[in-house]
């Protein structure tokens, strides 16, 4: 598809119209590159979660409690 718009486009324009197709029509889609599927083992599988910090710091709760303001 010829994006150039060139002069002979510019000079022509009135004799087209924004529904022509220009090569619109000419497109396709092209197939994949590689698969997209994940093989199940453990390189996906998650890691145990273990919490190493309480929800709320109790610092936070500290602060929260000031009334020095």
């Amino acid at each position: 598809m010829n994006l150039n718009m060139g002069e002979a486009y510019i000079m022509n324009s009135p004799n087209t119209s924004v529904d022509d197709q220009m090569g619109a029509d000419k497109l396709y889609r092209e197939g994949l590159e590689f698969d997209t599927r994940t093989a199940q083992g453990v390189l996906t599988e998650d890691m145990p979660k273990q919490q190493t910090k309480t929800t709320v710091d109790p610092a936070l709760m500290r602060m929260a409690e000031e009334r020095d303001y």
